[in-house]
């Protein structure tokens, strides 16, 4: 399957949205990821395949990747990413994952760790085009506050929707097992989602665990090559 490239637009801090039109209709459910190959010259030993999460909806027909640039550690082909000219097209695989939200009336604990907030993104935005009802405690994790992606459109969304909040966890300030069991306590039975930097993903999974949540209750996305937030 083919993407061409459209345009990439800056978020914030080291945040980089890469926009892509597919040259035939596809579809996707939100919260999937798609496998891309990007060959290119001077390939560092990451290769030139990677994994995203498509942060758009499916409404919104584009293709997006949003992913956080390194200035100094960056690697090759995230550089041949930036590098991409309008016009100029990427290979990828068809949608895959189940990190997927099937009944949009239970409640849900997102958890997200920095750039871990793109499926999250994917799945209230669809909600939201939809109509549907978002009955979602998301707890988002970031270094500083120049790092938390979709800030201003997450917010915009949690004020015409009751039931869907947002608690920003920024520094040292972390999401830890109270913080989990407080936001659980508002909620009926909810299921919890993790996105994020792979250590940060086994830790809450660990976390989680503990505290009594069953497999049934709970599901993982990780995003390798990430420090936790």
């Amino acid at each position: 399957m083919k993407l061409v490239f459209k345009e990439h637009v800056a978020q914030q801090g080291k945040v980089m949205r890469f926009i892509f039109t597919p040259a035939e209709p596809v579809s996707w459910q939100p919260g999937q990821y798609l496998h891309y190959t990007l060959p290119h010259d001077n390939e560092d030993d990451r290769g030139n395949e990677r994994w995203f999460t498509i942060s758009s909806a499916p409404f919104e027909k584009d293709v997006w990747i949003t992913t956080r640039l390194a200035a100094e550690k960056g690697s090759s082909f995230k550089k041949h990413l930036l590098s991409l000219q309008p016009g100029q097209v990427i290979e990828v695989d068809a949608p895959e994952g189940d990190f997927t939200v099937e009944d949009p009336s239970k409640d849900y604990v997102f958890v997200a760790g920095g750039i871990g907030i793109t499926p999250f993104r994917s799945i209230i935005n669809q909600l939201h085009h939809d109509g549907k009802t978002i009955n979602v405690e998301l707890l988002y994790a970031n270094r500083d506050t120049d790092s938390v992606a979709f800030k201003d459109e997450l917010e915009a969304i949690s004020r015409e929707h009751q039931n869907f909040h947002i608690t920003h966890f920024i520094g040292d300030n972390k999401i830890d097992e109270a913080a989990l069991q407080t936001h659980a306590a508002k909620l009926n039975n909810p299921t919890f989602y993790v996105s994020g930097p792979e250590p940060m993903v086994e830790a809450f999974e660990t976390t989680l665990e503990r505290i009594g949540v069953d497999k049934q209750h709970a599901k993982f996305d990780y995003f390798p090559g990430y420090e936790a937030a």
